[in-house]
């Protein structure tokens, strides 16, 4: 058999993809001759590129124990393991290539990949970045470096430094769609709503097909939706649904723009898909079946349970006392610190709440709470809207009575008792358009004379606690908080609730708390648009923004009406 011409024909037919062939050629040849390495290395590359990763591996490791000093086959190994998902092998082959003198971009890039497919990835960053780094000063002309060194940087938070680099990648190559749907991404993290638009028309103008398209349409929609032109986005996301009618994140988004426009009947089944998303949560008790509402729900065991934030929570749970009316046995799965809060709702419907961190009863059904919008049908005109459907345990309320934990209001039979809510979450993904420095509602404490100020949220902020501090007229009960008892016993000893929108702007609403509310431009879609009311909470007022990050105008008409 003369080995070169079988070599010769072998990878003929790996240029033409035809794989099986190369085999055919190669094993007999390796039959005769099993040291040699063209062959093995030839037969390893045409396993790798069918998938079978692990015949790579074992043909490829032969080849490199006979030439250990072969880079070539060292790499496709590497790229074998990585493939295994053995991203440690993979990486200290990476790694001994680079040490052992190898210059080649694309082995500091195969390296930084490999570290970041490793557990606990975050702390591994900043090393793929610096490999990244060093593949740029080999070939710094390369694009697509330049565009793995924006994903990298934008992973660590580093945006502005992602859209110098990602700036970088379409000076070298503006004709690839990815980089401009990018960069209005990268824009639109930043807040820049406007100027991310023409990055996303520019993205569809080169690349319009099924899942970019798609991509493309969505994104756009998503910062239209934040600047409030809610129509133009509804479209955009119709679009991208025309291009992939399976994507997920624009029924999703699509669905939270009807929403905040008040058109629910046609947002709810789309709201459904939530439990798909690329970062969706997951769906509890999938072993349970999930009730439609098309049977009765008489004598049935239901098993609602909480999803999403405290908020959320706080606010659906309503919908519970509605099953129950329908004589279902509901059992109301809820988070612990929610637990003993959740005793009060509406116990002659004997609603069984129980903790999300113990196993739950037996139930004949299951459903998440905010699916039962869609199950009752809710429109704008029936959204259930009792003035009051949860109340501290008298425990609580006994402990916080102004004489016990309370300091001191001054003349309590003319002052008022204000509570103050000024972040949430940290966590959220929407926390910096709704969050407020406690600094800012200085003048507040300066001007309004005939009140006492309460902070009731039990951890805020560095900044806001070294504000705290120097301030002798603002109390901080809420130092002593431990779950949403304590909280709705605190908020009802208030004569009014002053909050951004988090979880205590929805308990002071489910208490029937007057409670001002202070939302951004483009607020969260169960305030909708255009009201100062709220047809969630009869107890409610909605202080809006009206330039988009400016709290200085809200501010000061909560000021004016406190002060009426």
């Amino acid at each position: 058999m003369n080995a070169t011409e079988v070599l010769r024909q072998a990878h003929q037919f790996f240029q033409l993809e035809q794989f099986a062939e190369v085999e055919q050629l190669l094993l007999p040849l390796l039959g005769e001759q099993p040291e040699n390495v063209p062959a093995l290395h030839l037969l390893g590359a045409a396993a790798l590129a069918q998938a079978h990763a692990r015949e790579a591996a074992l043909v490829l490791q032969r080849a490199l124990r006979i030439e250990p000093g072969n880079a070539a086959i060292a790499y496709k190994l590497g790229r074998a393991y990585y493939e295994q998902e053995r991203y440690q092998d993979a990486y200290a082959l990476y790694r001994q290539l680079i040490d052992g003198g190898q210059r080649h971009a694309e082995f500091y890039v195969a390296a930084a990949s490999a570290l970041q497919a490793m557990p606990d990835a975050d702390g591994r960053r900043a090393q793929a970045l610096h490999l990244i780094e060093q593949a740029l000063q080999l070939q710094p002309q390369q694009a697509e470096l330049w565009h793995r060194k924006t994903l990298l940087q934008e992973e660590m938070k580093q945006v502005p430094a992602a859209l110098e680099s990602l700036q970088r990648a379409l000076q070298l190559d503006d004709q690839r769609a990815l980089y401009w749907l990018d960069f209005g991404l990268l824009l639109h993290k930043q807040q820049r709503y406007e100027e991310a638009l023409p990055y996303f028309d520019r993205a569809l103008t080169l690349d319009s097909g099924a899942q970019a398209g798609a991509d493309a349409w969505t994104s756009k929609a998503t910062s239209l939706s934040r600047l409030r032109r809610y129509e133009e986005a509804i479209e955009c996301y119709r679009l991208a649904l025309k291009l992939n009618p399976d994507d997920v994140d624009a029924k999703v988004n699509l669905a939270l723009s009807l929403l905040v426009l008040g058109r629910l009947q046609e947002a709810w089944p789309l709201y459904e898909w939530r439990w798909e998303g690329r970062s969706a949560d997951p769906y509890r008790h999938a072993d349970i079946q999930p009730w439609s509402g098309a049977s009765s729900p008489q004598g049935k065991r239901i098993l609602l349970w909480a999803e999403q934030g405290h908020g959320d929570t706080i606010q659906f749970c309503r919908y519970a006392t509605q099953l129950a009316a329908q004589g279902a046995k509901v059992i109301l799965e809820v988070p612990p610190s929610l637990h003993a809060l959740m005793q009060s709702l509406a116990p002659e419907a004997g609603i069984e709440v129980v903790s999300n961190d113990a196993p739950p009863p037996a139930a004949d059904f299951q459903l998440p709470l905010m699916s039962l919008p869609l199950i009752f049908d809710t429109d704008m005109e029936s959204i259930p809207s009792a003035t009051a459907y949860l109340q501290p345990s008298r425990h609580k309320r006994e402990q916080w009575q102004p004489a016990a934990k309370l300091p001191a209001a001054g003349a309590a039979s003319k002052r008022r008792r204000i509570g103050l809510v000024c972040s949430g979450n940290a966590g959220n993904q929407n926390d910096a358009r709704r969050s407020i420095a406690l600094q800012e509602f200085a003048p507040l404490f300066d001007k309004i004379n005939d009140a006492d100020f309460f902070l009731l949220q039990p951890d805020p902020r560095a900044a806001d606690l070294a504000f705290l501090r120097t301030r002798t007229d603002i109390a901080w009960p809420g130092e002593q908080v431990i779950d949403f008892d304590d909280s709705a016993a605190l908020i009802a000893s208030m004569d009014l609730l002053i909050s951004v929108d988090t979880a205590a702007a929805h308990l002071a609403g489910a208490l029937g708390i007057p409670v001002w509310i202070l939302l951004p431009w483009a607020p969260d879609w169960r305030w909708f648009l255009g009201r100062d009311d709220s047809p969630w909470y009869p107890a409610a007022r909605l202080f809006r923004q009206t330039l988009a990050g400016e709290w200085g105008e809200v501010l000061a008409e909560v000021q004016n009406n406190l002060g009426n």
